[in-house]
């Protein structure tokens, strides 16, 4: 008896990007095919640091190392068919905004300061995540300006998020 055993198909399509030093979870999964599916990477190896289940299709771990991994998963059915599909994903830098503090201001007195970011990859935008800056003062997003005069007295607590051109990010908190 001849079996003909349905094509495989490896999804998704592609992979997310990941971050040195945060945790990675994507899972892979195949369509097609007879029986349960066991997962290997065929060609290549995954970025520094992340692991393959080759039960379930879970890539996890933390990447330690800042780099383009190009592999190709392979799943195999119950009856030996198979069916790969190639990812290249890229692990960015940590990011890092500094400086560690800001200086206080003073009501009615100009102030301007500047948070920069390293790490990463390509250019940086910079937002207010978390709280709010003095009243008075403005972020500007592509250059990490921080400027204006403040006009009420008090502490603002606020985080300023670096993001770079692949979508990783970095953030310091600020008092």
């Amino acid at each position: 008896a001849v079996t003909i055993n349905a094509a495989i198909t490896v999804n998704p399509a592609t992979l997310l990007n990941g971050t040195v030093g945060t945790a990675y979870s994507q899972t892979v999964s195949a369509t097609g095919g007879n029986g349960s599916y066991t997962f290997s990477v065929s060609v290549g190896s995954l970025p520094a640091g992340l692991s393959l289940n080759a039960t379930t299709g879970a890539i996890t771990g933390t990447p330690t190392t800042a780099a383009t991994s190009n592999f190709t998963i392979t799943a195999t059915d119950g009856l030996g068919a198979t069916g790969s599909q190639a990812y290249a994903v890229t692990i960015n830098a940590a990011i890092t905004v500094n400086p560690a503090t800001l200086p206080n201001g003073a009501v009615g007195t100009a102030y301007s300061q500047t948070v920069s970011a390293t790490g990463g990859n390509g250019s940086y935008t910079f937002s207010v995540s978390v709280g709010s800056l003095p009243t008075g003062l403005s972020l500007n997003a592509a250059t990490g300006a921080i400027t204006g005069t403040p006009t009420t007295a008090a502490m603002s607590n606020f985080t300023i998020t670096a993001t770079d051109g692949l979508g990783a990010t970095g953030a310091r908190a600020y008092s």
